[in-house]
């Protein structure tokens, strides 16, 4: 006697290939959201320091700031839209950070647990300004105490 079980597979495939997909949809959206948020942490930080290289004034170093990060992240966001770039200067510190929402088609099931369509996708990042002069005393220092000696050219 022979069994047959021609059809099962057919059932079984067609009840797991919603499910499967799902899951490769959601990992597809979570890699979205995770490339443009280390962009826009990138892209804030080298804006930061653009800004921080400016001594004249903390106008400038806004201005300067917020130049660089609109330059900086045009055209490397995957999904992000709506971005929102936002630079602040307090005494010797610059803080550049950005926002934006990812949507989702539809809500694929998404609106209904949160109430709305998109992730809100955020990165910031801080620089200040450093005084050159005293960073490279500072380092020739650690360098003589690490035993790296001196040469003619360091005490210049």
């Amino acid at each position: 006697m022979k069994k047959r079980f021609k059809g099962s597979y057919t059932i079984e495939a067609a009840l797991i290939f919603p499910f499967i997909m799902g899951i490769i949809v959601f990992i597809i959206y979570i890699s979205f959201f995770l490339h443009d948020m280390a962009v826009m942490k990138s892209c804030a930080y080298q804006a930061a320091l653009k800004g921080s290289l400016i001594r004249t004034s903390t106008e400038d170093m806004a201005a300067e700031a917020r130049k660089a990060a609109a330059y900086d992240i045009e055209g490397l966001l995957l999904a992000t839209t709506d971005l929102h770039t936002d630079v602040g200067v307090s005494g010797k510190e610059i803080t550049v950070s950005y926002s934006g929402d990812l949507r989702i088609p539809q809500g694929i099931l998404f609106m209904k647990i949160t109430g709305t369509d998109c992730i809100a996708v955020k990165g910031e990042a801080k620089a200040s300004q450093k005084d050159a002069i005293e960073f490279i005393r500072k380092t020739r220092m650690a360098k003589h105490l690490a035993g790296g000696g001196s040469s003619h050219a360091d005490n210049l």
